[in-house]
C-alpha cells in the first residue's frame, strides 16, 4: 500500500487569533501547520518549504494585496500546492475566484467541511 504524502498547511491571516484558531481546529488534519500574518512572511515560507495546502484570508489588512490575487500567484509558482481555500468575512457571492483557487468560503465554515474541501 502506498504511503500517504505528508501534508503541510500554510495559514495566512493578518489576525493572529484567526491563525491560532485555524491551527488548533486543523491540528489533527495536517501533518504540519505553519502560519503567517503577511504575504511577505508567507512567501518566505513558500520558498523554503514544500507547502501542500493553503488557507488564506481575502482581506489581509491595509496596504496588502488581496488574498485571492496572491494565492493565485502562489499556486501557479509553487507546484507543491495542491489546494487553496480563500476565507472571507464578506459575501462570497460577490467574489469571482480564478480557476486556480479551489474554494472561496465564509470564515464561519465548519472546520470539518474546510478540511474535507482542502483534501486533508
Amino acid at each position: 500500500m502506498a504511503e500517504k504524502a505528508r501534508s503541510v498547511l500554510l495559514v495566512v491571516d493578518d489576525e493572529s487569533s484567526v491563525c491560532r484558531a485555524l491551527r488548533r481546529l486543523m491540528g489533527d488534519r495536517a501533518d504540519e501547520i505553519i502560519t503567517a500574518q503577511t504575504p511577505t512572511d508567507a512567501e518566505t515560507i513558500l520558498h523554503s518549504r514544500s507547502v501542500t495546502h493553503v488557507i488564506c484570508d481575502h482581506f489581509l489588512g491595509p496596504g496588502q494585496p488581496k488574498g485571492m490575487d496572491i494565492a493565485k500567484k502562489w499556486k501557479d509558482a509553487f507546484p507543491s500546492i495542491r489546494s487553496v481555500i480563500i476565507l472571507t468575512g464578506t459575501n462570497v457571492k460577490n467574489l469571482d475566484p480564478p480557476e486556480t483557487i479551489d474554494h472561496v468560503l465564509p470564515k464561519t465554515t465548519d472546520p470539518v467541511e474546510l478540511a474535507g474541501l482542502l483534501g486533508l
